[in-house]
């Protein structure tokens, strides 16, 4: 299922996200199969207006379609609300969810694992054999307890699927390899046909330490690494979050204007510093950016344009931690896409996209 794709994301159907996506190159959109973890859009009636965010980022291109347990549960009549809870229901092999997947072109499904259980799972593998395209298995750190019971039962009635083992956020996500190592060695000993993603986020919640200018370890890069030499048998997949944090409530704190530029190994984060200069704006740090020995003068994409539009004051400019997200995800996406190889644009890529 994966054979073809040297990257695989997980991403929250947020705007950054989504933004960030749409605006890749075709070329790097034909190398990522991302897990796109779904929730209802903001100030959206209807749920598939979900559906159609995710559908035009993504384009003709299959994806992996999750749902966002922390929205499961929100207090709100809206019908989108409501429409998305009833997708966790397990009646029927969690029907309403399978349904929805089938509505959906190029989607795969995602194995329903609920509070760390697997529910219905004869009904499941109905409605995936009668899809017919494959199926994710998502094994997420701290929500599944027993993983070796459930992957038993995987092992031993799935045919066509791929796993996607998710180490979570932690800063200190070197210290969870262990707990990947163990599930990448019971399945490639009983199934080594089995492709495996290593995925996971170290992305910083905190950058007031790095003063205007810090460089921080992609620590994915760093266990996925390891375990393909720990494993050098297995069938192992580099995937991230994208250099995303897990959804959190909206904050009091005052937001310090921040840009952060990928690199394949690093992010570096050009920040207003408090101490310093606490009147620097998005426009100033874009200039510092764009003049810093790390800049990537020849790589053309819409995360490089939008800090040169902010540095020179041009229409498409960072105004918002928002946007300055999607900037730093779009550039991070294409670089781990092309990770090894060259950064260079192949001709004929699509434009830049309405906003989305």
């Amino acid at each position: 299922m994966l054979e073809n794709f040297p990257y695989c994301p997980t991403l929250y159907a947020r705007v950054a996200e989504m933004k960030a996506l749409s605006q890749l190159p075709a070329s790097t959109k034909d190398r990522i199969f991302p897990l796109i973890v779904a929730r209802p859009w903001p100030n959206a009636k209807k749920l598939e207006k979900t559906w159609e965010k995710i559908t035009s980022a993504i384009g003709k291109r299959r994806f992996a379609l999750d749902l966002d347990i922390s929205k499961k549960n929100v207090q709100s009549d809206a019908e989108a609300c409501q429409e998305f809870r009833e997708l966790f229901d397990p009646q029927k092999g969690f029907a309403s969810y399978y349904k929805l997947v089938s509505e959906i072109p190029y989607a795969i499904p995602v194995l329903r694992i609920s509070g760390g259980t697997l529910l219905n799972l004869d009904e499941q593998i109905k409605h995936i054999e009668a899809l017919d395209r494959g199926v994710v298995v998502r094994i997420e750190f701290g929500s599944v307890q027993n993983y070796i019971s459930i992957l038993e039962k995987i092992l031993k009635k799935l045919s066509d699927f791929s796993i996607f083992v998710d180490l979570g956020w932690s800063r200190d996500i070197i210290g969870r390899e262990m707990w990947a190592s163990g599930i990448v060695e019971f399945v490639s000993r009983d199934r080594p046909e089995t492709e495996l993603v290593i995925s996971g986020s170290s992305f910083p919640d905190k950058f007031s330490n790095l003063g205007d200018r810090g460089k921080v370890s992609i620590e994915e890069r760093i266990v996925y690494n390891s375990l393909v030499r720990r494993h050098n048998a297995a069938i192992l997949i580099y995937g991230d979050w994208g250099s995303t944090r897990p959804p959190s409530p909206p904050s009091p704190m005052k937001n310090v204007p921040r840009i952060d530029l990928p690199e394949s190994g690093d992010w570096i984060s050009f920040r207003q510093d408090q101490e310093l200069d606490a009147t620097e704006t998005y426009s100033e740090i874009a200039q510092r950016v764009i003049t810093d020995s790390s800049w990537p003068a020849d790589l053309d994409i819409w995360g490089t344009y939008t800090i040169k539009w902010t540095a020179n004051g041009e229409p498409g400019a960072i105004r918002s931690p928002s946007t300055a997200a999607a900037a730093r995800i779009n550039i991070h996406l294409h670089r781990q896409a092309m990770f090894g190889g060259n950064d260079m644009i192949v001709d004929g890529d699509e434009p830049f996209l309405d906003e989305i």
